[in-house]
Formats: structure tokens, C-alpha cells, sequence
């Protein structure tokens, strides 16, 4: 637990201040960087040949790095719709995944692996227009969600959730984990001007926004149960060791993979932006 603290704090006090005083291109730089390596721990969790394994990871870098470096990314209209289709994309393979109905394999998978990272890495790009802060709201969901989850299922977890493929995880926790985020995203909403629950609530009230708030932790959970799918299918614990006490990038930001596209879609959508 000490080494899983320590970890956590040295990279808020790398990221936060990096985040805040780097310019634009060297912080979308060090976004692709970070997808770029979860791209290439989602793809070793695929078992896919090594040639895969180290050719996507590269391709994906390289042509942002070009994006990035040439100023393509006024280009609004493409990230806008490659956001899109990872909504779509994650709403058709989380249902079929968690189902038991469909698993992509390995070619499906590694074109999947590659479009969700890009869509997750245009979805910080569109948030990042609007500001830091937008940013983070974007992504917090996320946050509270496991918090709330890890409590909630420490002190009154006894109904598993999905034993078959992470024993650990509860329907006390998930409770925990809504409860939580409906406190503090719509107490945010109520005073803090900015993020797409703000904008949620302003345009559409605070029972839609309740609904949202829902429905994305709802997606927090499915996209941890997705990775924890994966990592069982391939009979790994963790997704890398990159992270001491953490693991990979990939099982630190499993669910804010999924959850970033939806929630900066929201917001566009509900400051009239699409």
C-alpha cells in the first residue's frame, strides 16, 4: 500500500504542474506517449505476434507526434468524429463483452485497441480547447468512482459482481461508487462553472444530470470489468510494471479510456458545440 501511495503522489507532483505550465504541443506529446504505451499493454494482453505488439504502438506515436508537430489538430471535425465512433465502439463492445456474447479476437481487438486510444486521446484534446480544468472534470468521474467503489465494497461488499471475472468487485461497491459521484459531480455543478456537468445541469437540469452521472459510472465499472476480462483471458495480473504498486498505465486508466470520449461528447453536446 505504501509503494501503491508513493507512486501515486510522485506522479500527481510530475503531471499537475506539467499540465499546467508546458505548452500545448508538449503536453499532447506526452498524452500520445502515454496512449502509445497502454496501446502497446492492451495489445500484449491480446497475445497478438510481437511485430503487432511493438508496429501499432509506434504507428499510433509516430502519426500524432506528426499531427501534433505539423498543427494539424484544428482539424475539429476529425476528432470530433473519431470521438463519436469510440462511443459507438465502446458501447457495442462492452455490452458484448461482459455479455459472454463476443469478444473481439485478435485482428478486431488490435484495430479496436488502436481506434479507442485514438478516440481517448482526441477526447483530451477536445477538453483541453475548453480548459485544464474541463479536463479534469472530464476524467474525475473515474476517480470518485473507484473511490467510492473501494470503500463501499471494503466495509458492506458481500454480493459479487461479476465473480467469473473480478471476484474482488461488488454490487455494494458500484452502489458506492454512484452514490459518491452523484454527490460530488452535481454538488460541483451547483458552484463551479466549468466541465460537463456543469454544463449538463445547466442546459438540461440536475435529473439529467443525475442520469449522466449514472450512466458514466456505470461505464467507470464496465471498463475496469473489460480490462479485468482481458487480463484473465490472458492469465496475467496486471497489464504491465510500469507503475510500482499500480502495474501498467492500462490498469491505472482502463476506465477513464472508456469514460473520457462520453463525457467530452456530453459536454460539446450540451454547450451546443456539435
Amino acid at each position: 500500500m505504501f509503494t501503491r501511495i508513493l507512486t501515486a503522489l510522485v506522479l500527481l507532483g510530475f503531471i499537475v504542474p506539467f499540465a499546467a505550465l508546458a505548452a500545448p504541443s508538449w503536453f499532447f506529446y506526452f498524452v500520445a506517449l502515454i496512449f502509445a504505451i497502454l496501446l502497446w499493454e492492451w495489445l500484449r494482453l491480446l497475445q497478438v505476434p510481437n511485430g503487432v505488439v511493438i508496429a501499432l504502438p509506434v504507428a499510433f506515436l509516430t502519426s500524432l507526434v506528426l499531427v501534433i508537430a505539423d498543427r494539424w489538430l484544428d482539424f475539429w471535425s476529425v476528432a470530433l468524429l473519431v470521438v463519436s465512433i469510440s462511443c459507438i465502439g465502446w458501447c457495442v463492445v462492452l455490452v458484448g463483452a461482459l455479455s459472454g456474447r463476443w469478444v473481439p479476437g485478435r485482428l478486431l481487438g488490435s484495430a479496436w485497441a488502436y481506434l479507442a486510444c485514438l478516440g481517448a486521446f482526441f477526447a483530451v484534446w477536445l477538453a483541453y480547447q475548453d480548459s485544464l480544468l474541463s479536463l479534469f472534470l472530464a476524467v474525475v468521474v473515474v476517480w470518485i468512482a473507484d473511490s467510492g467503489a473501494y470503500f463501499a465494497g471494503k466495509w458492506f461488499g458481500r454480493m459479487r459482481l461479476a465473480p467469473s471475472i473480478s471476484p474482488g468487485k461488488t454490487w455494494e461497491g458500484v452502489l458506492g461508487a454512484v452514490l459518491l459521484n452523484m454527490v460530488v459531480l452535481v454538488g460541483l455543478a451547483s458552484w463551479l462553472p466549468y466541465g460537463w456537468n456543469w454544463a449538463t445541469a445547466f442546459r438540461w437540469g440536475y435529473p439529467v444530470l443525475a442520469m449522466a452521472v449514472l450512466a458514466f459510472t456505470l461505464l467507470s465499472v464496465a471498463g475496469d470489468l473489460f480490462q479485468s476480462l482481458l487480463k484473465r483471458r490472458a492469465g496475467v495480473k496486471d497489464s504491465g510494471n510500469l507503475l510500482p504498486g499500480h502495474g501498467g498505465l492500462y490498469d491505472r486508466l482502463d476506465a477513464a479510456l472508456v469514460v473520457l470520449p462520453f463525457t467530452v461528447l456530453t459536454q460539446l453536446w450540451a454547450e451546443s458545440r456539435l
